[in-house]
């Protein structure tokens, strides 16, 4: 693996996030348009029902947007480091796989590579912040050697 891998995949987590953040905010607009669409009718008891669906499901989609507002913040200001050492912003080379420590993503396939998108705050993450090449971690009764950290 190499820096510019690492840079692109900071991209692609950015543009995944900004993704989610679209989408939230079509569904809320979605949900206000909804809303705005139902008239009184003589079931008045539907009218309210479905203005109170709609206007949940905007707060629903708003808290959404929030959070990903949040990680879109986190990822951008991760710094582009030459530590030797694993915090936030490095890509994690083990035997087991790849981890990026930076926003909870999950999974992500990128370049044809599986990398686990994670948080520094995550269990797994816990462990790995402060070591370096060579050292293992062992979490849920697997041993992760790391090989190299970018």
């Amino acid at each position: 693996m190499n820096k510019d891998f690492k840079t692109r995949l900071k991209n692609h987590c950015k543009e995944i996030v900004v993704q989610k953040i679209k989408s939230a905010e079509e569904a809320m607009n979605s949900a206000q348009n909804s809303a705005n669409a139902e008239t009184r009718s003589t079931a008045g008891d539907k009218h309210d029902t479905a203005r109170a669906m709609a206007h949940l499901e905007k707060e629903k989609m708003g808290e959404q947007l929030s959070q990903n507002l949040q990680l879109l913040r986190v990822i951008e200001e991760l710094k582009e480091n030459d530590e030797t050492t694993i915090g936030p912003g490095s890509l994690v080379v083990t035997n087991v796989g790849m981890y990026y420590l930076s926003i909870s993503l999950g999974q992500v396939t990128f370049d044809n590579q599986l990398v686990f998108v994670i948080s520094t705050q995550s269990p797994i993450g816990k462990l790995f912040v402060g070591k370096s090449q060579n050292d293992e971690v062992t979490f849920n009764g697997r041993k992760f050697t790391v090989k190299e950290v970018l």
